[in-house]
C-alpha cells in the first residue's frame, strides 16, 4: 500500500482560541475577552480547566463522598454554566469545554500547540513579589509556543460600545519583529483600529518606519503612526498603551526561568490593558 500523502495544516480559522479558566474572576475575565475575540475571528473558543491529577478514592460507605471527586464535578459544571453564558452573548459562536490533569504551567502550553492564542488572565497589581502577576500566568507564557493574551480582571466591554485607542506595538528594529508586527497589523485590520507602532531607544523614527513599511503596505487600510521615543522600554510602552485596546509585545523564545526578559516582564505585570506576548527568535 502507498504511504498517505501528509495532511495540510488546519487553516488558521479554524483553530480555537483557548481559554486557560480555573473559577477565578480573572480566568472569567480573560473567557470573555477571549469568546468576544473569536467570534470577530470567526473562530472556535475552548475553555480549558487543569486540575490535580489525583488518586482513584473507593468509597468506604455509600454515605462517602469524596471531596475531590466533588471537586471535579464542580469544575465541569462551573465550565458548562460559562460556557452557555458565552454561547448566549454571542450567538453562533461554538463554544468547547475541556478538562485536564496536571500542572497549568505545562498542559496550558501543550494544549496551545493546537490553538490559534492562548488566554489566560491576569491579576491586579501586586508590588511585594514578582508572581503578582501570577504565578501560573508567568510560566504560561514563558512557555508557550503560540500568541498568548494576558486578561486583567476588569468589566467586560459591551458589544458595541466605542473601542479604545487601537492597537500599540512594540518594535525594535534591531531584532526579530516580523511576527509580532504582522501579529498586530492582522489584529488592527480584523477589528477596524488604527496602529501605532512603538520604540524606545537610538535607533529613530527612521528606522522604527522602515521597520513596520512591509506590513504596513500588506494592510493599508489600517491608518498607522510611528513614535520613536527616548526612555526605558516598558515605561515607554506602558505610557503609550495606556488607553490602547491591546498591547503587542515580542517574548523571545528559549528564555531562562519563567522566559520572559525584563521588559516583557515589567509591561505584562503593569498594563492595564490586554498585552498580547508573540514569540518569536
Amino acid at each position: 500500500m502507498s504511504p498517505q500523502p501528509p495532511q495540510p495544516p488546519e487553516p488558521a480559522s479554524h483553530l480555537p482560541f483557548l481559554v486557560g479558566f480555573d473559577g477565578s474572576a480573572r480566568s472569567l475575565a480573560a473567557a470573555r475577552w477571549a469568546a468576544r475575540e473569536a467570534r470577530s475571528a470567526g473562530a472556535p473558543l475552548r475553555l480549558l480547566h487543569v486540575g490535580q491529577a489525583w488518586p482513584t478514592i473507593l468509597p468506604i460507605s455509600p454515605e462517602f463522598v469524596p471531596v475531590l471527586g466533588e471537586s471535579v464535578l464542580t469544575s465541569t459544571a462551573l465550565l458548562e454554566s460559562v460556557a452557555a453564558e458565552l454561547r448566549a452573548a454571542h450567538p453562533g459562536l461554538i463554544v468547547e469545554t475541556a478538562t485536564a490533569e496536571g500542572g497549568p504551567g505545562s498542559e496550558l502550553p501543550r494544549a496551545a500547540a493546537g490553538a490559534r492564542l492562548l488566554a489566560v488572565g491576569a491579576s491586579g497589581h501586586d508590588h511585594r513579589h514578582v508572581p503578582g502577576l501570577g504565578s501560573t500566568a508567568l510560566t504560561v507564557a514563558g512557555r508557550t509556543g503560540v500568541p498568548v493574551v494576558l486578561v486583567r480582571e476588569a468589566p467586560a466591554r459591551a458589544d458595541g460600545a466605542k473601542r479604545a485607542d487601537g492597537v500599540v506595538v512594540g518594535v525594535d528594529p534591531a531584532g526579530d519583529y516580523g511576527p509580532v508586527v504582522d501579529f498586530a497589523y492582522a489584529w488592527a485590520a480584523v477589528h477596524g483600529l488604527p496602529l501605532r507602532a512603538v520604540h524606545a531607544g537610538p535607533q529613530g523614527q527612521a528606522s522604527l518606519e522602515a521597520a513596520v513599511a512591509e506590513a504596513s503596505a500588506r494592510h493599508p487600510e489600517v491608518p498607522t503612526t510611528c513614535a520613536s521615543r527616548p526612555g526605558e522600554a516598558a515605561t515607554v510602552l506602558l505610557e503609550e498603551s495606556a488607553t490602547a485596546d491591546l498591547l503587542v509585545i515580542g517574548r523571545r523564545h528559549h528564555r531562562p526561568l519563567h522566559g520572559l526578559g525584563p521588559t516583557d516582564h515589567a509591561v505584562a505585570h503593569h498594563a492595564h490593558v490586554p498585552v498580547a506576548l508573540i514569540p518569536h527568535t
